[in-house]
């Protein structure tokens, strides 16, 4: 069964940020935010097999999100909660990157991701990156997220895969900015987005 540990991430997160709400940042809380120590380099390739790191997605800010093709229903409405907030953002939402980071490789595939991101709910320009077990392990660490393979004898493949719901929201360059859990609305998200483009934080 999946589990969300995105309060208590957030929550964590939160004491060294001074954030993690996804409302408006003030300025006054973008001065006093600190810097967390998530994301960076990773090697990965794209949903039509193409090779991918880092610095592919630099220059626009990104909306992360990490998942797998074969959740049953966290991750599908955690995406459609991002397509939702890019609808509400409109033109703006031209500003931002959304992309899913597989937790999973032994599933997804490029081919199946590519499958995967046909869904009409999803965000039109979200892509979806995997890799070996080692590449997707190095990006799980890097951006210090929750994830584990459970043994399921239920399922089809004999496992599932518990993992923490969060969003992250990463500048052009890469850094962290803020992170929105799994509670988070598309209303509130959308305004939290609004709030980077007119803040810069």
């Amino acid at each position: 069964m999946l589990r969300l540990f995105s309060v208590s991430v957030c929550a964590a997160l939160a004491l060294t940020l001074a954030a993690c709400s996804p409302g408006a940042a003030s300025s006054a809380a973008c001065q006093a935010a600190g810097k967390a120590d998530v994301g960076g380099p990773f090697n990965l390739v794209n949903q039509d097999g193409e090779a991918v790191d880092f610095q592919t997605y630099l220059g626009k800010p990104q909306l992360i999100y990490f998942g797998f093709g074969y959740c049953p229903d966290v991750c599908p409405m955690s995406l459609q909660k991002i397509g939702t907030a890019m609808d509400i953002l409109g033109d703006k939402a031209d500003a931002f990157q959304p992309i899913l980071f597989s937790i999973d490789p032994q599933r997804d595939t490029p081919e199946s991701l590519k499958l995967y991101l046909t869904a009409p709910v999803f965000p039109d320009n979200l892509v979806a990156l995997t890799g070996t077990q080692e590449q997707v392990d190095a990006a799980i660490k890097a951006y210090r997220i929750f994830a584990k393979r459970v043994e399921d004898p239920d399922s089809a493949a004999g496992y599932t895969m518990d993992h923490a719901s969060l969003f992250y929201l990463m500048d052009a360059q890469g850094e962290f900015v803020d992170v929105m859990g799994h509670d988070t609305t598309p209303e509130q998200m959308a305004a939290r987005l609004k709030a980077y483009l007119k803040n810069g934080c």
